[in-house]
């Protein structure tokens, strides 16, 4: 009888040695598959985070890209005004044997509109007989084509940032070249004649 409870006790430890045993596994089991739960949740917000700083990178660079675009192509498209006004300045020249005159102030461009697009009646429409030198600065064009803008009675001419041209012809002493001076004061709007070196520096001028 003692053998057999002994037996029995020896079972009944086993069985729950066993069972412990089990418990134990199933912990150990489940605790790397919770670890790869947590470390892939990790991973998961963290790739978000580089995904949207990558993003918000090539975002900056587009915009920038863009900007830079704009601004390069206005420069061109006033590079390509001022080579244009140039040229008939000088055909209405050869054909008159001066400059029309301009102080180089805001609005020193009036006169020249109306010698070079044969509009001496400020209307804005070239006269019957009238040479037109450049038929670019036509008031009725329209979108990035317009070159001209009424301001007061006056057309005055403009570059690719809608402001006013410059030109000046007067006193040689004053000039920077022998004929006349003609300029944009850039993207900023600001410089010559009366800016400091700073706001020059994005000027388009014909000397230089």
């Amino acid at each position: 009888m003692q053998q057999d409870l002994i037996a029995a006790e020896r079972m009944v430890a086993l069985l729950g040695s066993n069972l412990e045993k089990k418990s134990s596994d199933v912990i150990i089991m489940k605790q790397p598959s919770q670890i790869r739960s947590r470390i892939r949740s990790g991973f998961t917000l963290m790739e978000l985070m580089v995904v949207i700083a990558i993003i918000l990178v090539l975002a900056t660079m587009v915009i920038s890209g863009v900007g830079w675009y704009k601004r390069k192509a206005a420069v061109g498209r006033t590079q390509v005004m001022m080579a244009s006004i140039e040229r008939a300045l000088e055909e209405y020249s050869s054909d008159s044997g001066v400059y029309p005159a301009g102080d180089g102030e805001e609005g020193s461009t009036a006169d020249l509109y109306k010698v070079l697009y044969g509009d001496p009646d400020g209307d804005g429409k070239s006269n019957s007989g009238e040479t037109v030198y450049l038929s670019l600065l036509d008031p009725n064009l329209t979108g990035s084509k317009l070159t001209v803008e009424k301001v007061g009675t006056d057309y005055i001419i403009m570059d690719a940032w809608f402001e006013p041209f410059r030109y000046l012809r007067g006193n040689p002493a004053a000039q920077m070249n022998p004929d006349f001076d003609l300029w944009s004061l850039g993207v900023d709007g600001k410089g010559h004649p009366n800016g400091d070196a700073k706001s020059k520096q994005d000027d388009l001028t014909n000397w230089k």
